[in-house]
């Protein structure tokens, strides 16, 4: 059994798009642009949301899907903890980079440990994404059983 590569590199680049998507509007706001309309603000958060939907949804998903489907070697375990560690790591990486931005006074510390448990929970949610992706091409490289146990 190996780990599939496809997966956690689409991870770290889908998570450092949430980071920022996540925080679309603090952006907007603190930016130096001018500010749009209220209604124009929702319609960019709401859009940057289902962004991220199919982002971890359809592309993470299809490509750990992909890995199941293709190799029989793959094991969903070990792809799942690396997705999930490349994702918390970028996850944090771009979301302390978006709140040092957003409030350059904080100190790194204060910085990290708001980043901390956000990047926990997509790593977790990335991980169960990837797992679901491999196990369920797997099962569909196998074919259907005929008769349950």
């Amino acid at each position: 059994m190996r780990t599939a590569a496809l997966p956690p590199v689409i991870a770290a680049v889908v998570a450092l798009a949430v980071s920022g998507i996540r925080r679309l509007a603090p952006i907007l706001l603190e930016s130096s642009f001018s500010l749009p309309s209220a209604e124009t603000l929702s319609v960019y958060v709401a859009s940057g949301r289902f962004a991220a939907f199919l982002l971890i949804y359809g592309l993470l998903f299809g490509v750990a899907l992909l890995a199941g489907l293709r190799d029989a070697d793959v094991s969903a375990t070990s792809t799942a903890l690396a997705t999930g560690a490349s994702a918390t790591g970028a996850f944090l990486v771009g979301s302390a980079a978006v709140l040092w931005f957003l409030g350059p006074d904080r100190g790194p510390t204060v910085t990290a440990a708001l980043a901390l448990g956000a990047s926990l929970g997509i790593g977790v949610q990335f991980a169960v994404v990837a797992y679901a992706g491999v196990t369920l091409g797997d099962s569909r490289r196998e074919g259907p059983n005929p008769t349950p146990p």
